[in-house]
């Protein structure tokens, strides 16, 4: 910077603490120049605001945007042309339902059902992937073009505007110490920068239907996408509900198989061993200790097999523990192996 440009910039420098500290009174802005410079400054934050927004809503994850963001500088400064897209979170669920319906193979229709299902969701998530596409080329990049170019052009020549009057109001301050000559050539260069700021913030804001546009674009888009979704997940559900309700029935095995291997996940080997030996006649299994009160009952403790050889009533069987035999409570036992019907 040359030593009247330093100069310049101490001399607004001056003014400006002169204004703040001081109190000292600028020249002022005219009304409608005021108006629109806060008009202009609202759509600046808008245009931000609404492309942070709307990428949030096509892309919600921040950990993924800016994993995406970190590789496509990496691609520019390796000079790839290579791009990422974002992980759908409807493609990421299909992709598991897929793989787990493959796993359980043809043979299961909760399977097919997994397929068919997660090969829909996948189809949703391409549609996303669209969608993302379509609202960054025809909402996100004309914004994106304007806030680069006219909003920041403007930024520059209202930022010139208040630089030029803090000169003007300096040597219009100093007027005897600075020459007319002077303070004119500052009057006449603040007035140029004004009226170039007030041009194209006039012509930005007449222009503001044109914004309009782009917005419609955004909500085609949405519409296209959900229309999609809702196609593909209607006709996902036709395809579900055409599918059978009668399920399919495993090939039944015999009690005695299950609670056979039910006593095995406990009992010692030569308990089992006589399990396995009682469960081939009628018996049942203690699920309470019984203490006999006469000489007819039969003493036992929870957990014992007891081999039955008959019934008295509808409260008592007869039955075997060992060497001993007698009346049991029906209410004590659990049957394992029924008796046979008379």
């Amino acid at each position: 910077m040359s030593v009247s440009g330093m100069k310049k910039q101490f001399h607004k420098a001056s003014q400006l603490l002169n204004e703040r500290l001081m109190g000292a009174e600028g020249t002022k802005l005219d009304e409608d120049f005021l108006k629109m410079e806060k008009t202009v400054a609202v759509m600046n934050v808008l245009l931000g605001e609404l492309m942070s927004r709307t990428t949030e809503l096509l892309q919600p994850n921040p950990a993924y945007r800016a994993k995406l963001s970190m590789l496509s500088t990496v691609s520019r400064i390796r000079g790839q042309a290579r791009t990422v897209g974002y992980p759908q979170t409807e493609g990421m669920l299909g992709k598991c339902m897929l793989f787990y319906g493959q796993e359980l193979g043809p043979a299961s229709e909760f399977g097919g059902a997994l397929t068919d299902v997660g090969g829909a969701l996948q189809k949703v998530g391409q549609a996303k992937d669209v969608l993302d596409v379509g609202i960054k080329r025809t909402f996100i990049d004309p914004l994106q073009g304007l806030q680069q170019s006219e909003m920041k052009q403007i930024k520059y020549q209202l930022k010139k505007v208040n630089g030029q009057r803090l000169d003007f109001d300096y040597k219009k301050r100093r007027r005897g110490k600075v020459s007319t000559e002077s303070v004119q050539l500052a009057w006449d260069k603040f007035m140029t920068s004004k009226e170039l700021a007030e041009r194209s913030m006039f012509v930005l804001l007449d222009r503001d239907v044109d914004l309009i546009r782009p917005l419609a674009a955004l909500i085609a888009s949405l519409l296209d996408f959900h229309r999609n979704a809702q196609r593909m997940l209607l006709d996902l559900q036709s395809d579900l509900q055409q599918r059978p309700v009668t399920p399919v029935r495993f090939q039944r095995l015999p009690l005695v198989f299950f609670l056979s291997k039910k006593f095995q996940s406990f009992q010692p080997a030569s308990v089992i061993k006589t399990s396995e030996l009682l469960l081939n006649q009628p018996c049942c299994r203690a699920i309470f200790s019984f203490t006999s009160k006469r000489d007819d009952e039969l003493d036992f403790s929870e957990g014992e097999v007891i081999i039955l050889t008959g019934q008295v009533d509808g409260d008592w069987y007869e039955g075997t523990l060992g060497e001993r035999s007698g009346l049991l409570p029906v209410s004590y036992v659990e049957v394992l192996v029924p008796l046979p019907l008379p």
